[in-house]
């Protein structure tokens, strides 16, 4: 047993530190450099050096979500030497370990060791999921901490009464902790609800004296999941019982203006298909995990034990996709509103595979484990070689990155404008000369930008720049069009050679080019 627990948290460790050695090598995000300001303000207001009124929560829709991983973002930053972008993707990073440790827990409570150690490798080898582990400090989290929430509801009791003081404190912590970055957290507290109600029931309780101390306890969980989750939450502290609801319907009613690419038409976000959803879901999760999450199903039928929580852990991926798609929410950049969906189906997932690899004779056992052998060194195989652009993960059902190139969109979070500003930087040291760069997703680059002393940044609109990085994002016109243009510096691509963003020289490169070959000259005698 002690061997057990070692192996497990060396494995633990170990992917810790191999994750947070990876964020390094993630850019920025369109909204990191509001979102750090945000972090900065609540780090001031706690030590006492801001009101809480001057936290300013006017970009965009700032004020409806938390600022959880903001404010840890911030400290961390106090402590650590390093570039601030580097500090807050090191914390993604630790968000994205402690999705693994749950789903490992999960499955291990309810479908054994070999499903949890399988759980666990289907969610690390995911590339989209590392990819939001390292720098989407948004829904990574979120989809973490509702990871959390749905484990601590699923170990509910069957017997009264059903939580104990210290199971509601976990419980309580965790939604408020969801709560502390989208409002959505919310949710679980339905599903707090639902399942202290199944308990219960399945445990044929008539007492109206438990009834009421159960009810008493949910009530307790609720009030100290509302307040918790005002924390980091400056907006909702002003009114923490009321604000979060009324965060949660103004995300729902939220409208996005762009145009997304989807089957290679510009549409609306109020234009998209009823399929939006399963589209993006079947392109961007692993065949192996597909075809996990589908065997899992039999586990219904087949294996008695733990039928309950597999059920809800179904539920909890079905319930919000269906009804994104009957209500028609705004929905873009494919599935990121709804990721949190996403660790629950590797815990599916390996469910479905233990299953298949416990079948009888043995060599269909075997049949199984060599079918999951491959399908789990595809998608490792993608992120070895497209390492730090796993992102762009398409299923290679569909042909990969190259098949949906002007169809779909590619790097909507703008991570590969940092290998087109690391090449920017070489340039101006082979120069010998500051550069100046612009971009058309200006906030990623100066952002990124920030890790180079020899470059500066200037909107386009200025002038006087040497460098022009422009991520192929925008209409489907636009992204082909500037994918060809014949003056392109430098591309980062996909290991299969598909365009993700390009340098193309600015009115000033002229100047960097001749001072490029006067070095060049000079190296070479």
């Amino acid at each position: 047993m002690k061997s057990s627990l070692y192996w497990r948290w060396g494995a633990a460790l170990i992917l810790l530190l191999v994750l947070i050695a990876l964020s390094p090598a993630f850019g920025a995000t369109w909204d990191e450099r509001a979102l750090q300001a945000y972090g900065e303000q609540i780090w001031d207001y706690y030590r006492g050096q801001r009101a809480l009124g001057d936290i300013d929560v006017g970009f965009g829709y700032t004020r409806i979500y938390g600022g959880l991983v903001e404010f840890l973002s911030s400290a961390a930053q106090h402590v650590i030497p390093a570039n601030q972008y580097i500090v807050r993707h090191g914390v993604n990073a630790v968000f994205g370990w402690t999705g693994v440790v749950f789903v490992f827990l999960m499955a291990l409570k309810f479908f054994g060791t070999r499903a949890a150690w399988l759980a666990a490798a289907l969610l690390v080898v995911m590339p989209r999921y590392l990819a939001e582990s390292m720098n989407n400090t948004k829904d990574l989290p979120f989809a973490v901490l509702m990871l959390a929430g749905l484990y601590y509801i699923l170990t509910i009791k069957p017997e009264y009464p059903y939580v104990s003081w210290s199971h509601a404190l976990k419980l309580a912590v965790a939604i408020a902790l969801a709560l502390d970055v989208r409002s959505m957290g919310l949710v679980l507290f339905g599903y707090t609800g639902i399942g202290l109600a199944i308990a219960a029931i399945a445990s044929g309780e008539r007492s109206a004296t438990r009834i009421a101390a159960t009810a008493g306890r949910f009530a307790l969980i609720t009030l100290g999941g509302l307040l918790g989750g005002a924390v980091f939450w400056p907006w909702a502290q002003q009114s923490p019982l009321v604000r979060p609801i009324q965060a949660f319907f103004m995300a729902s009613s939220f409208s996005w203006g762009n145009p997304s690419l989807f089957a290679g038409q510009d549409l609306a976000a109020t234009e998209l298909p009823w399929y939006y959803l399963p589209t993006w879901l079947g392109m961007t999760l692993p065949p192996v995990v597909i075809a996990g999450a589908c065997a899992s199903i039999a586990r219904l039928w087949s294996i008695k034990t733990s039928r309950v929580q597999l059920a809800a852990i179904w539920a909890f991926v079905l319930i919000p996709a269906t009804y994104a798609v009957v209500r028609g929410l705004t929905l873009y950049d494919g599935i990121r509103h709804l990721f949190f969906i996403v660790p629950p189906i590797a815990v599916l997932a390996a469910a479905g595979w233990d299953l298949a690899l416990s079948l009888g004779p043995v060599q269909i056992a075997w049949a199984a484990a060599a079918l999951l052998a491959l399908g789990v060194a595809e998608p490792l195989a993608f992120q070895l070689r497209n390492h730090p652009n796993q992102t762009v993960y398409f299923t290679p059902v569909m042909g990969g990155p190259r098949a949906a190139f002007g169809r779909y969109e590619m790097d909507y979070w703008g991570n590969c404008m940092l290998e087109a500003v690391r090449w920017s930087a070489t340039q101006a040291e082979q120069a010998r000369m500051p550069v100046v760069i612009t971009a058309n997703a200006w906030e990623i680059a100066v952002a990124d930008a920030s890790r180079f002393q020899s470059l500066a940044f200037r909107l386009r609109q200025q002038g006087g720049y040497h460098l022009d990085i422009r991520l192929l994002k925008g209409s489907r016109d636009d992204v082909i069009y500037t994918s060809r243009l014949p003056d392109i510096l430098y591309r980062v691509t996909t290991a299969d050679g598909t365009p993700l963003c390009v340098v193309l020289p600015g009115p000033e490169y002229p100047q960097l080019a001749a001072r490029l070959a006067q070095t060049s000259t000079r190296s070479s005698q």
